[in-house]
């Protein structure tokens, strides 16, 4: 899931212009602080009200560049083939300048909505921009493909088309639906397929089978308790990021955002942080602003939100 690179690369761009020079300080991953945040915001929203309590320790914005108001480990991602050309004159300085200890590989891959790739032309781009990056002593992650079944088989027949030209240190996965027990056997069985640790860069309870039958607070607050715990507690899950950090969902469940529709800290996202324990959610956004037609979120389609913050940055300029 993702927002439409066109215009989302225009706010990657002003902020990389901004961008300072100073290296940031990586915090050590333990058990409990494998939380990330899928921050699509830029510096518009502020990032430093989800890292107070150490549970979170790094954050990934679906592409190469990251913000200037936070020293969180910053994680850079090739999205897909759109943004080779973004990926390519930026990673390096990136490296350099952040300290990244892991890069990520293409998004959803098998989603003709997402970055669209076959396993062999995702072998084309992995060798030719991302395997030489093990030359800097960075950890590669997978495509993250969706929970979808053809995510796993495109995994699956990825792998083979690489032969030996892939170094794949960890598996990047996504997945959306209800039952958190059925999140569990989800990661247990891609563990013991792949045989590496995974990172899980988005999940929620989400039912993108029946749009109407989505989850409560109560359910959200159960589920991230379970699914959360899960992860801290098992060691082959290293990171984790909650979809979504936004103000908008654009099309999933608005009771799984972490932030109110003004960019504030909600109480779910204080118990993602473990701030406070959140007995009851306080939704930002009425369940009737749900859009059932939209079978994705914000990260599947990047245009989507470059626009509505490109605006805001164009406006703050000429203002």
């Amino acid at each position: 899931m993702v927002l439409p690179l066109s215009l989302l690369s225009l706010l990657w761009a002003s902020t990389y212009l901004r961008s300072t020079h100073a290296s940031r300080q990586s915090l050590i991953v333990t058990n409990n602080s494998k939380a990330g945040l899928a921050w699509p915001n830029g510096d518009f929203v502020d990032i430093q009200q989800f890292t107070k309590t150490g549970k979170v320790s790094w954050y990934y914005t679906w592409g190469p560049i990251g913000v200037d108001t936070t020293d969180i480990e910053f994680v850079p991602m090739l999205w897909g083939a759109d943004q080779v050309d973004q990926f390519t004159s930026s990673i390096n300085r990136t490296l350099q300048r952040t300290g990244a200890t892991a890069v990520l590989g293409m998004n959803e891959p098998q989603e003709t909505g997402q970055s669209n790739l076959t396993p062999e032309q995702g072998v084309a781009m992995w060798t030719a921009y991302l395997e030489p990056l093990k030359s800097q002593g960075v950890r590669l992650g997978s495509p993250a493909p969706s929970g979808a079944p053809s995510g796993k088989q495109w995994l699956l027949d990825w792998l083979g088309a690489c032969g030996n030209n892939c170094t794949v240190d960890f598996i990047a996965l996504h997945w959306y639906d209800v039952n958190a027990t059925k999140f569990q056997e989800y990661l247990e069985d891609f563990h013991s397929t792949f045989q590496r640790p995974l990172w899980v860069t988005e999940w929620t309870c989400q039912n993108f089978n029946n749009a109407t039958a989505q989850c409560s607070p109560e359910d959200i607050i159960a589920f991230m308790n379970q699914t959360q715990s899960f992860m801290d507690s098992t060691l082959w899950v290293e990171r984790y990021a909650w979809f979504g950090a936004m103000e908008n969902l654009q099309g999933v469940n608005p009771e799984d955002g972490l932030m109110t529709s003004t960019g504030k800290i909600n109480s779910l996202g204080m118990q993602y942080i473990n701030e406070s324990s959140t007995s009851s959610a306080t939704p930002s956004i009425p369940p009737s602003a749900i859009i059932p037609s939209l079978a994705f979120p914000v990260s599947r389609n990047p245009a989507l939100f470059c626009a509505i913050y490109c605006l805001v940055f164009l406006s703050g300029f000429l203002s």
